[in-house]
């Protein structure tokens, strides 16, 4: 009769760790996997909507509500110019890279101009920081060009 009960209840015992691991909600702050609705798609990953690029530069650098509201207009203004130019992209990637890079130094000397010399630095140092541990991680996947 031991051997019937205690067989009972290893398998009760299984039972609910099957149903419990079948349970798993994420907690609060973690998020769920799959698009959040500050993110958008953008090619094979997400982007940042403008608003909320913004907001993080925003609390970043400490920018004032109406920098705030100026880079966020420049933002939407990038990503209108990007997605056109994404849209007409039929170029192979290094002239593709060429134009994306100027554009940069372009969107760059702009934003400078709205949240001044100072920040521009700071942000600059961060970008710099991003791609040094970017580059610990080892280099992005490359995609294949289809020619």
């Amino acid at each position: 009769m031991k051997k019937y009960g205690m067989l009972a209840l290893a398998f009760s015992f299984i039972l609910s760790l099957a149903v419990t691991a079948q349970d798993q909600t994420p907690q609060q702050g973690q998020g769920e996997r799959g698009p959040r609705p500050e993110m958008r798609q953008g090619g094979d990953r997400q982007q940042m909507t403008p608003q909320v690029r913004a907001e993080r530069l925003a609390k970043q650098l400490d920018l004032t509500a109406d920098q705030q509201a100026q880079v966020q207009a420049l933002y939407e203004k990038q990503n209108a110019e990007r997605q056109k130019k994404l849209a007409e992209a039929k170029t192979s990637g290094e002239d593709m890279r060429a134009k994306f890079e100027a554009d940069r130094k372009a969107q760059d000397t702009e934003l400078e101009k709205i949240i001044g010399p100072e920040k521009m630095k700071k942000l600059q140092d961060m970008r710099a920081e991003r791609m040094k541990q970017r580059g610990e991680n080892g280099p992005r996947p490359q995609q294949n060009e289809v020619k």
